[in-house]
């Protein structure tokens, strides 16, 4: 009776430990999964995060008499404005064809005088007496309409001084970072955990298991528990990597952000254990996997913000489980937000989880097929 707790343990702890201790051995996994991130990082927040310089300004003013001349002399004299003006005629063409025009349909047949203004001074800014055109709807627009602002009110004395401050947790690097964390735990528990299922299949190792006291069960466990313990000692590297290096710190509870990362691993794991789950080959477990992978990874908002995807699409990616995952991990992580607030994250985890294992249970490939 004393033996029988430590006899139910055994056989997870072996099969843990069968996984875990490639992971240390192999000097190029380790570089790779520490290495890779951070040099992402890296390169994306020193991309990213510092801004561009302002670029020259390309404005064409219409019905020029009726303009504030106040405004339009600052213009003038600024060196990042050019100024191209429109006799009458011309302005009362152009606006016409700018009021006509409907920024859901683009103009179909532009004049010829659009054209050449279109091809030969790229105009940024088309400015009438109470309104301004744009033809692109870009940070570059809207950066080189918020200067023309900035010179109106400097013109008219009525200058507003701006300038950027930084607050921990709403920062690019905060942003940033989560998503990176999500993309290291795909990785590896997805890509690793399917191969690693077929590579054992493949090598006749679940066959050897039913010579062994070791259960079917315990092995899924085994592997799915070993790839938890690899997540949270990597994860634990990283944090303390990105604290350092870019001053990266957690604003949330530690208790409700271990919660979040512990089943969404769970969920990407079990995910992982699926699509190895009939594969009888590497190359098509990696096939499968990178297919998964790639979408997964550009719709879940891990580099750019879903916010920016029709409304239909950013329903639909919300219910993917990286999306739950990292979108909760960004609110407890960065906004010090509580489980309550990612419940409906959480829920989708959980349920996802539950399904993966299901269908897991249902059609896993022993070896026991005949081929």
């Amino acid at each position: 009776m004393h033996n029988a707790t430590p006899a139910k343990l055994y056989p997870f702890w072996q099969l843990m430990l069968i996984n875990i201790r490639p992971f240390f051995r192999d000097r190029a996994v380790l570089l790779w999964t520490f290495g890779l991130p951070i040099l992402i990082a890296l390169l994306l927040i020193q991309a990213f995060s510092g801004g561009s310089h302002m670029t020259p300004v390309n404005v064409v003013v219409m019905h020029e008499a009726k303009v504030d001349a106040a405004w339009l002399k600052a213009m003038r004299q600024d060196p990042l404005v050019s100024v191209t003006s429109l006799n009458q005629p011309e302005s009362e063409a152009l606006e016409q064809t700018f009021i006509d025009a409907n920024a859901e349909q683009p103009i179909e047949h532009p004049s010829d005088l659009l054209r050449t203004l279109q091809s030969q001074l790229r105009p940024q800014v088309y400015l009438t007496p109470n309104s301004m055109f744009s033809t692109h709807n870009s940070d570059e627009t809207l950066k080189a309409r918020n200067y023309l602002m900035h010179l109106k009110a400097a013109a008219q004395d009525q200058e507003v001084h701006s300038s950027v401050i930084s607050i921990k947790g709403y920062r690019y690097t905060d942003w940033l970072i989560p998503g990176i964390i999500v993309l290291q735990i795909l990785g590896l528990a997805l890509v690793s955990v399917a191969n690693s299922l077929v590579s054992d299949r493949q090598n006749g190792f679940f066959k050897r298991m039913r010579l062994s006291p070791f259960k079917r069960r315990d092995y899924i466990i085994g592997i799915v528990l070993a790839r938890l313990f690899l997540l949270v000692f990597q994860m634990i590297i990283l944090f303390v990597a990105f604290n350092l290096l870019f001053n990266y710190s957690l604003q949330g509870s530690i208790i409700n952000i271990v919660a979040v990362m512990t089943l969404g691993s769970f969920c990407i794991c079990m995910l992982g254990v699926l699509v190895g789950a009939r594969s009888q080959r590497v190359e098509v477990s990696s096939g499968i996997s990178n297919l998964l992978y790639f979408p997964l990874m550009f719709l879940s908002g891990i580099y750019f913000d879903t916010a920016n995807f029709p409304d239909l699409l950013r329903e639909i990616v919300s219910y993917l489980p990286t999306t739950a995952f990292l979108d909760a991990l960004r609110l407890v992580a960065n906004e010090g937000a509580d489980l309550a607030s990612v419940a409906k994250q959480l829920y989708i985890l959980a349920a996802t989880s539950i399904v993966f294992f299901i269908i897991v249970y249902l059609c896993f490939d022993w070896g026991d097929e005949k081929a």
